[in-house]
């Protein structure tokens, strides 16, 4: 076994680690350097890799540290499966996208870098990102059925796993970031549970220091706050988007919640407010008295403008800043050193009665660092300005990493025969080694190499870390204690298929009293133990058809929920199933036969090869012309699109599948057909299809897009396309859409606002009607489309030619005549 340190080692930051494993190789993590130093490079030494190319990636948490080269790395090895839990993931897009749009940013200023990748290969990477569930064995390397691993809850932030290697040359933990304290919005490591591992890489951030009582520190920060705001003063918590600022959320909520915060109105503004979004909408991985809280309490977790939690856009972020009123403000960046913290602290850093309040990590270069070594009156710099210090700045530890005892508690649970000790400073590692004094303990530096041999001689030779050949570890021939891990937990994922809606509804009734399910619970409860996150697509597939016979659906904040109907059809549950049917419903795996039941429209609908549908892109985006490349499998099908690039995706994306297909493309390379959805998207865009005159036709009464197509008779493909872009494009603005169910909103709703109703008002005048246009007389010719309509001009000025006599006019410029 050999591990070769790309990132990582003897500092925080650019975290990547390549095992050699049974003569294969695999990659774990592949972060970034956020506060890179001079001469330091912002990614790994990924050269290391070019004599020798992994073929897997494993991520053990989605920290920008650990994920900040992904894109570069997929790229550069775009064959290679690639691994992470499903929190992970959600966490990871959010994460990257936000890179992406820093990057660009700093590229255009005269000293900026080139970004180091783009928001296409972040999209291919997070495509081929494979979702696996704690505990569940899987095999990364397809050919190498020998080398097992799996997940084991790490405790530091949502979806952060530890990642266990069971392999023909022993047991490799790997913990990536660890905590041992329960935080509120997770539970810590379970020490108890933790196998014994040959070898064991483990985190040392705090290795050379103690944390202090958690709730004490959440006292304390609690008790700074309320002194602020009862001087009438504002507070700001710069807070790490992820994990960090959603404790701060919780802890404010808890001690306003017993009156020991003044009840002053809490914003969140930069990342923090969508990564609130990806934590309750992964709420099965959550504290457990976060789901009973959900359950019960159907209220959200952070965002929540009715106990005045408020979620700030950017066009509020200049007004709020002006504000003098006792508020609360968490923002990212949690070191001051980018996003919307320091437009926020270069204001608050100068009045008095304000408090900056740190809770994190703060790097010695970073403006947080140097803000907690000002005093008052000194100049100091944020962000882009430089101001005179003047308000309360304090520091509290609310980590998400273990101390120097938690990790030795992990350490001698664990019982590794080598230690390696990563991500921390050199001092830090240094003084965690002292702790270990009966393992052999190694702190290697970016580019070093260590082998591991089992042979009797207790001896090991060392060479430069930058040198071809490896540093030697002796360990004894002896193998330490190995518990198996579970293998119940792994099954094939093609022998899963997804569930009829009448299954899961069967389901939820036996199982007991009528309640809302989550899609995860649903899944968990349907396929039992061989339940893993990438089967949470085949669920969710199931509900963007029409259920609404089955389930109701709501929502908390922003996750679906579906109750079970009480009865369907007309029929209640005893009538339907009967006892032999209800005694094959096997607790964990459902095998309903209902003979009489309807195949779900589903199950014939999944997309094959050739297949044009349209899909719908990240929230608010525009949605995708895509060719589907390959049959539908495991959950997801390879597609490509007019804004991305070939990749797999999930079945969940599809939003309209308008019966066309392009076998003939098929053959063609990726960028062709890419070019190809692209100018048939030009097309199609041009087309007049105008969603107002279908609304105003179908009051009162639901469609789908189905049933859309057949009552206008809809049966040449460009037709059919250019309908679902538009009703995906704007169909919200006038229409309720519920799984596959539209239906139209009330017309006191859209006549309230001014510019639909004069649309309607120039749809109702018709073909022929005259207009003015600036003046200019015309009439209409009855073709339009969103607020647009084709003009014919009634005079022809002699500079114009015939080329003019039509036009596109704005719906707000038209001006109807009597």
């Amino acid at each position: 076994m050999e591990l070769t340190f790309l990132g990582g080692a003897s500092e925080v930051g650019g975290s990547s680690t390549l095992l050699r494993v049974a003569g294969h190789y695999l990659l774990i993590d592949g972060g970034m350097r956020p506060a890179a130093r001079d001469g330091q490079a912002r990614v790994p030494d990924l050269a290391l890799l070019d004599d020798h190319p992994p073929e897997a990636l494993l991520i053990t948490h989605a920290h920008i540290d650990h994920t900040g080269s992904l894109p570069l790395i997929a790229s550069l090895y775009p064959h290679i499966p690639i691994y992470a839990t499903e929190s992970t993931r959600v966490l990871t897009e959010i994460l990257l996208r936000d890179s992406v749009r820093i990057m660009e940013q700093e590229g255009l200023k005269p000293d900026g870098e080139t970004p180091l990748y783009n928001v296409e290969q972040v999209d291919a990477l997070l495509g081929r990102i494979q979702p696996i569930g704690f505990r569940q064995v899987f095999t990364p390397i397809p050919a190498a059925p020998e080398i097992r691993v799996f997940y084991l809850p790490a405790g530091h932030i949502l979806g952060a796993g530890m990642l266990y290697f069971v392999t023909p040359e022993g047991t490799l933990l790997h913990t990536g970031d660890i905590s041992v304290t329960d935080q509120r919005t997770i539970k810590g490591v379970n020490i108890a549970s933790l196998p014994t591992a040959d070898i064991m890489i483990c985190e040392g951030t705090y290795g050379n220091r103690a944390h202090s009582s958690r709730r004490e520190e959440e006292r304390k920060f609690a008790e700074a706050v309320q002194s602020t705001v009862a001087r009438n003063g504002r507070v700001l918590c710069p807070a790490f988007a992820v994990g960090r600022a959603q404790e701060i959320v919780l802890i404010l909520k808890s001690y306003r919640a017993s009156g020991h915060i003044s009840p002053v109105p809490i914003y969140l503004d930069g990342m923090v407010r969508s990564v609130c979004t990806a934590y309750q909408g992964q709420s099965h991985d959550l504290h457990p008295n976060l789901q009973r809280y959900l359950r019960n309490a159907r209220r959200p977790l952070f965002v929540d403008p009715d106990l005045h939690i408020f979620a700030v856009r950017s066009h509020e972020r200049a007004e709020l800043i002006t504000r003098k009123e006792p508020a609360i403000i968490i923002s990212s960046s949690g070191m001051l050193s980018g996003g919307a913290s320091p437009l926020y602290g270069a204001t608050i850093a100068t009045r008095e009665q304000d408090a900056l309040l740190l809770t994190g990590y703060q790097d010695e270069e970073s403006p947080g660092a140097a803000l907690l070594r000002a005093r008052p009156g000194m100049p100091l710099q944020i962000g882009s300005q430089s101001v005179l210090l003047a308000c309360k700045v304090e520091k509290y530890n609310l980590s998400g990493h273990a101390d120097a005892e938690q990790i030795s508690q992990v350490v001698m649970k664990v019982a590794p025969r080598c230690l390696i000790l990563v991500h921390g400073e050199r001092d830090a590692l240094e003084a965690l080694k002292q702790r270990f004094g009966n393992i052999h303990v190694e702190i290697p530096i970016v580019g070093s190499k260590l082998t591991f041999q089992a042979v009797r001689q207790n001896v090991s030779a060392f060479a430069s870390p930058r040198a071809a050949a490896a540093s030697a570890v002796i360990l004894p021939e002896a193998p330490s204690p190995l518990t198996e891990p579970d293998l119940s937990f792994f099954d094939s994922a093609e022998s899963m298929a997804a569930p009829s809606v009448e299954s899961l509804w069967l389901l939820a009734r036996k199982l007991g009293p009528l309640r809302p399910w989550t899609v995860v619970e649903l899944g968990q409860a349907y396929y039992g133990s061989a339940y893993r996150p990438a089967l949470r697509p085949l669920i969710e597939q199931v509900f963007k058809s029409d259920t609404s016979a089955y389930f109701k659906r709501s929502r908390i904040g922003a996750q679906s929920i579906y109750q079970p109907c009480e009865t369907v059809l007309g029929l209640s549950f005893s009538t339907i199933i009967n006892e032999e049917q209800l005694a094959a419903c096997a607790p964990g795996f459902l095998s309903v036969a209902l003979t009489h039941a309807p195949e779900s429209e589903l199950s014939q609908r999944i997309p094959d090869t050739g297949v044009v549908a349209i899909v719908q892109g990240q929230k608010n985006s525009a949605p995708y012309l895509a060719l589907m490349l390959s049959s539908a499998h495991n959950g997801g099908i390879r597609m490509i699109t007019d804004g991305w690039k070939a990749a797999i995706r999930p079945l969940s994306m599809i939003q309209l599948l308008p019966d066309v297909r392009r076998t003939e493309w098929l053959h063609l390379s990726d960028e062709t057909i890419k070019v190809y959805l692209k100018k048939w998207r030009q097309t199609l865009d041009q087309a007049w299809v105008d969603l107002f005159a279908w609304w105003r036709r179908c009051q009162q009464s639901t469609f789908s897009f189905t049933s859309l197509c057949r009552d206008l008779e809809l049966y040449e493909a460009d037709d059919r396309l250019a309908w679902g872009l538009e009703l995906l494009t704007h169909g919200l603005l006038l229409f309720r859409h519920h799984g596959e169910t539209w239906h139209p909103l009330d017309e006191t709703r859209v006549y309230a606002n001014g510019g639909f109703a004069h649309h309607l008002q120039l749809l109702e005048a018709g073909a022929g009607s005259a207009i003015l246009v600036n003046d200019r007389p015309g009439h209409l010719t009855g073709r339009s489309s969103w607020r647009l309509f084709e003009v014919c001009w009634d005079e022809i000025l002699e500079t114009e030619g015939e080329a003019e006599r039509i036009a596109q006019v704005r719906a707000s410029a038209i001006r109807l005549l009597p």
